[in-house]
């Protein structure tokens, strides 16, 4: 399943980022997760599950939004070696994780990507820098008419949403279909599988950014989640 080849360095500073989140996680909330056994197949494991849908995208810079304490993007980026910035509306995770990306940064730049923590909200970011992400990727933010709504602006044409989710559900498939029908998105594809070590059952779901929106965004901020466009 997770037929991935990591060199010591990637493998390295993923448990050294896994250590800093759950030392950080006593004063800034940043998982739930502290079986530190159980986080490794939660976080860095479940993130990684992603690479096939992300090595098929256009080149290009990586968002990751609603990253919390830097999953999935802190992975995808350092094995993929895309530019990355991760998106958290909670300025103090954000401020969290971009220290610890500092220290790294300071002491082992050459081994990676430039990747930034950003303490703002999607919409805000979306008039900041509009059509600049060839991927968006998010993992268990909200669901998908909200998901496909806020990564529009955010991408340039052609450009991919990838979306980690739980279980099937085809009726948030059918509402995330709608949305992108109204924003100028299609949907390209599905992948079902149960995440190695559990039971736990995992959908990636992409689109595709394939012409300009209907619709026009960035809407006002939380709009796409309080009331979605489908």
């Amino acid at each position: 399943m997770l037929d991935i080849t990591l060199d010591e360095d990637c493998t390295s500073l993923l448990k050294r980022h896994l250590d800093y989140v759950i030392e950080t996680n006593n004063t800034v909330r940043l998982t739930a997760i502290t079986d530190r056994r159980e986080a490794e197949r939660l976080h860095i494991v479940d993130s990684l599950l992603a690479l096939p849908e992300l090595l098929t995208a256009p080149p290009g810079p990586l968002l990751d939004i609603g990253s919390g304490g830097g999953y999935p993007g802190i992975p995808l980026a350092l094995v993929s070696g895309r530019a990355t910035d991760l998106l958290d509306s909670v300025q103090k995770k954000a401020r969290a994780v971009q220290a610890f990306l500092d220290a790294e940064q300071e002491e082992h730049s050459a081994s990676m990507p430039e990747i930034n923590s950003l303490g703002i909200r999607a919409e805000d970011l979306a008039l900041e820098r509009p059509a600049h992400y060839a991927v968006v990727v998010t993992r268990a933010v909200a669901a998908l008419p909200s998901l496909v709504e806020l990564a529009v602006p955010l991408l340039c044409m052609q450009g991919r949403l990838i979306a980690l989710k739980g279980k099937r559900d085809s009726e948030e498939i059918k509402r995330g279909v709608k949305v992108a029908d109204q924003v100028g998105m299609r949907l390209i594809s599905e992948r079902e599988y149960v995440l190695p070590g559990g039971d736990e059952q995992r959908t990636i779901v992409v689109f595709e950014r394939v012409e300009e929106s209907q619709v026009k965004l960035p809407r006002r901020s939380g709009r796409a989640q309080r009331k979605p466009l489908a």
